[in-house]
This record gives C-alpha cells, sequence and structure tokens, in this order.
C-alpha cells in the first residue's frame, strides 16, 4: 500500500524494569529534567502504576539521564552506565500512515495476477497433461495470425494519420480557395494530431484486447 509522510518522527523508547527502577528510586534530583523523567518520577504512589505500565522516554530524556549518570559517576562506588540501564527496552520508531489503495485498482491487479498465475500453470503441467500437449497458441498459424491482427491494427493507425495530414493540407485548401503553404502545413499538422490522440486510444485497447484474450482462451482449456 502507499505510504504518506510521517506526521510526528519522535522516537519513543518504551524503558526496561531495571530502567525504570533506576529512575523511580535511585534519580534524587530532578531539577531541569524533561518531561518524561519527571512524569515517571511522580512522587505520588497513587499514579506510579499507572504510569510504569504505560511510561515512555523520548531521546532527550535519555541523554538527560547519561549526564545525571556522568555526574553521579564522580563520586559513587559502584559506576552505572547507560547502556546497563538501557538493555531490554524497545525502541518505538515512528511509522508512516498506510494509505488505502483504490478498490478498483486492487481489483484489476487481482485480476491481472490471477491470469499470469493462470499462464505460468498452464507452462508448468501443459508437458503432463496430454489434453493440453499441443495448445492452438503453440501453432505458428496461431502466433502470425494474432501479428497480423496486431499489424492490421498499426496500419490503421498510420492511414488514418495520414489520411488526417492529407485532410488539413489539401482538403480545406479545396473548400475553402488558395491557402498560404505554412497554414495548409499546420492545418495538416493539427489534424493529424488530434486523428493521432484518439487512434492511439484505441490502438492500446485493441491491443491490450488481444493479450487478455489469450489469457482467457488458456483459462478456458484449462477448465475443460
Amino acid at each position: 500500500m502507499p505510504l504518506e509522510s510521517i506526521v510526528d518522527p519522535t522516537v519513543m523508547i518504551k524503558p526496561s524494569k531495571k530502567l525504570t527502577d533506576f529512575i523511580l528510586y535511585d534519580v534524587k534530583d530532578t531539577d531541569g529534567a524533561p518531561d518524561g523523567i519527571t512524569s515517571l518520577h511522580s512522587k505520588s504512589k497513587k499514579f506510579k502504576k499507572k504510569k510504569i505500565a504505560n511510561a515512555t522516554l523520548k531521546i532527550e530524556d535519555l541523554r538527560w539521564l547519561n549526564k545525571y549518570l556522568k555526574e553521579k559517576r564522580k563520586t559513587a562506588t559502584k559506576k552505572i552506565y547507560l547502556h546497563e540501564l538501557f538493555d531490554d527496552s524497545d525502541v518505538i520508531l515512528p511509522t508512516p500512515k498506510e494509505t488505502p489503495r483504490n478498490p478498483e485498482l486492487e481489483a484489476r491487479i487481482q485480476k491481472l495476477a490471477a491470469q499470469q498465475n493462470n499462464r505460468e500453470y498452464q507452462a508448468m503441467t501443459k508437458s503432463i497433461d496430454s489434453s493440453r500437449k499441443f495448445l492452438p497458441e503453440d501453432s505458428v498459424a496461431y502466433q502470425m495470425k494474432q501479428i497480423n491482427k496486431q499489424l492490421i491494427a498499426v496500419a490503421q493507425f498510420i492511414f488514418s494519420v495520414i489520411a488526417g495530414f492529407a485532410f488539413g493540407f489539401i482538403g480545406v485548401e479545396l473548400i475553402v480557395e488558395d491557402l498560404d503553404f505554412g497554414f495548409r502545413l499546420l492545418l495538416g499538422i493539427i489534424c493529424a494530431l488530434i486523428i493521432a490522440l484518439a487512434e492511439i486510444y484505441f490502438l492500446a485497447l485493441k491491443l491490450n484486447e488481444y493479450g487478455f484474450d489469450v489469457a482467457s482462451k488458456s483459462t478456458k482449456s484449462h477448465q475443460d
């Protein structure tokens, strides 16, 4: 699924029991501490259990705690380091919001995936199934027929564009009267472009239809 941009890039830390206990019982001075430390270090026993269950810290909380440990190690006999307290803690990374895919697009993707899987299955099992060992799609005549259809469609496109150019370049002059060569050339190009845009759409539909015809025929032969 497509992802949106991250609204809140804050990295959250779910502290381990060791880290939580240290903040609750060993941190004595919280002056200037960030909100995460002060809220977890609340003196009210009424709120301790609730806050411990859902306590989270931020990067600035760990930075403050690291500075606090550095100062404490200068006078303490037992030296405590942040990485020891941080062990077993969980890091919660920001996640982007997923945008639901268009249902029509999803249905078309599923349809194309099913057709592709069916073609792969047909190719894999054709050699062991005598009824499908020699499919019409494998014959040279069938392949030539498909190529001829596509060539005819392309030829129709080319002739239509040429006819549109001829109408703008010659036909308009016959209807109106003598026109400037540059103006006639411009009319021919405009007519050819308009017809080309329309023909490209119908040409794509035709070529796409031929591709689906092959898939549907192979599916039908498999069901038979």
